[in-house]
């Protein structure tokens, strides 16, 4: 399996919002999953948690 790009657009919140390719999507938010280090759907799920949970406590205003 070949790193997979993830993305969706402004707004988008839903399953059916997000884009999925095997190259950079353009989208307003990407994701990379580099599959020599994730090798799990659980992996993969875990580090986006911690995601989640970095932005939530660490960022204070708007990514410009």
């Amino acid at each position: 399996m070949a790193d997979r790009f993830y993305g969706i657009a402004v707004g988008g919140q839903l399953p059916k919002d997000v884009t999925e390719d095997s190259s950079t999507t353009s989208a307003a938010i990407e994701l990379r999953v580099a599959d020599t280090a994730y090798t799990t759907k659980k992996h993969v799920l875990m580090a986006l948690e911690g995601l989640v949970a970095y932005m939530q406590t660490k960022e204070t205003s708007p990514i410009a």
